[in-house]
């Protein structure tokens, strides 16, 4: 079933609730009203009575019938002592109500039998009933209560008749509006359906009305344009992948063709051979960046357990110290005895060693590069600053951007170093920044939260 049928049918079955409801709630007061007003003209003409028996000491003069009421006077073994005309000389009460009395007003149903023309007629009575004065007898007067069952009774037909025209009413206006609402709602998604994937950052016409369905709309727009532009980065991501890919194949693959002919010598064999380890490394390296930030990008979260950072970063600076050395490169480090925090160690060791290197491949021979890790309002702040040429401007707003190179061919890598550490401070809700010194060089900046206190005696 569809949602403008759904909505129609509920708002049908609401309205039946609530029209059946107030009928029933209408047809019980009008006859809690009838009944009061019966109750209303017993109690009057029963003081009528009354007024008149004390006038005439205690006693009553024969009774007349009065705008439907009947009146007797029984004495209290129940025998009739007067009784309207247009009624049979059956007493109205027995002699257990007539002991229920006392002295005072009582109401009792029953059922009498009166004459209605040639015909005697068994009809359903209201009664009530007290003590004469002096003389003791009862005075009871009764009225039919037909007249408030009929009322009642036409009362429920024409609501019937009533409700069974509002039900279609609403059926119809609610079919009418919820297609009216849903109608902006399917064009979208016509639109949605012509949408080819080279189309999605067009996004939908939006209604210009303020409501939800504008609202949805522009979310959908939102969300297509993220969609699009993650399928742009996926193509980048792809294209670049093969054409970094492509690089290194082809001299393996022309290093073993060469290899082949059997008019090479040993140390030309050698040679092609040393070549074409050096481009499976490469290709090795490649791909296990590639599959990091695949992992990366598939789970984000990232499961964190106590570590030192402190001991990460002095591991770090030592599995650079040999390349460092060969190059003359002065290494800092300045950081605090201890600091603790809850941290994938793996990854952040990554990300520290790619910093690490990545100054290292900036600075000149006999260049120096400075690390700098602190505590600094709640989080951990590691700071690497060389003395090299800097950042291109043009490069900085595309530093972590994966396959994103310094123009230089004199600089190694293969752009995915500063990718891998975004992805990492990503995972643990950090920030990762590139900015050139004022007196030359280069800053990365690394920010994470600390997650956990220093820890005592470790």
């Amino acid at each position: 079933m569809s949602i403008r049928a759904r909505l129609a049918v509920g708002f049908t079955l609401v309205m039946l609730v609530l029209t059946v409801s107030g009928s029933v709630l209408f047809v019980s007061q009008l006859q809690k009203a009838l009944l009061s007003s019966v109750h209303s003209r017993l109690s009057d003409r029963l003081a009528v009575l009354l007024t008149e028996a004390a006038d005439r000491g205690g006693r009553i003069h024969p009774l007349l019938g009065s705008n439907g009421i009947y009146a007797q006077v029984l004495d209290p073994g129940a025998a009739v002592l007067t009784t309207t005309r247009g009624t049979d000389r059956a007493p109205f009460l027995t002699p257990a109500q007539l002991a229920r009395i006392g002295d005072r007003t009582v109401s009792f149903d029953g059922h009498l039998q009166v004459h209605a023309g040639a015909r005697v007629v068994r009809t359903a009575m209201r009664l009530r009933a007290t003590t004469l004065p002096r003389s003791g007898d009862f005075l009871v007067v009764a009225t039919s209560e037909a007249d408030v069952d009929t009322a009642a009774r036409r009362a429920a037909i024409q609501l019937i008749v009533l409700c069974a025209g509002m039900l279609v009413v609403a059926l119809v206006g609610g079919w009418w509006l919820t297609r009216a609402a849903l109608r902006p709602v399917e064009r979208m998604r016509r639109q949605v359906a012509r949408l080819g994937v080279d189309r999605l950052a067009s996004g939908i016409a939006v209604p210009r009305s303020r409501d939800e369905i504008a609202l949805l709309g522009h979310t959908f727009n939102d969300l297509l344009r993220r969609v699009s532009d993650a399928a742009d980065r996926e193509r980048a991501f792809v294209s670049d992948a093969g054409h970094e890919l492509r690089t290194p194949l082809a001299i393996l693959k022309g290093e073993l063709e060469l290899a082949q002919n059997p008019k090479r010598t040993r140390e030309e064999l050698l040679g092609t051979v040393g070549v074409a380890a050096e481009e499976t490394d490469r290709l090795i390296a490649l791909a296990e960046d590639l599959l990091f930030l695949a992992r990366g990008d598939e789970s984000p979260a990232v499961p964190l357990e106590p570590a030192d950072l402190v001991a990460i970063v002095d591991e770090a600076v030592r599995s650079v110290a040999v390349m460092a050395q060969s190059r003359s490169v002065r290494l800092a480090v300045a950081a605090p005895p201890q600091l603790w925090s809850d941290v994938d160690r793996d990854r952040i060791r990554r990300a520290v060693d790619n910093v690490l290197v990545n100054a290292l491949h900036a600075v000149a021979e006999g260049g120096s590069v400075r690390v700098d890790l602190a505590a600094v309002s709640g989080e951990a702040v590691l700071r690497v600053t060389d003395d090299g040429p800097g950042f291109p401007p043009e490069f900085v707003p595309h530093a972590f951007e994966r396959f994103s190179r310094v123009p230089d061919p004199a600089v190694p890598g293969n752009g995915l170093g500063l990718a891998i550490v975004r992805s990492v401070m990503t995972g643990h809700g950090g920030t990762a920044t590139v900015e050139n010194a004022t007196g030359g060089g280069a800053v990365i900046t690394l920010r994470w939260p600390l997650t956990s206190s220093p820890r005592e005696g470790n």
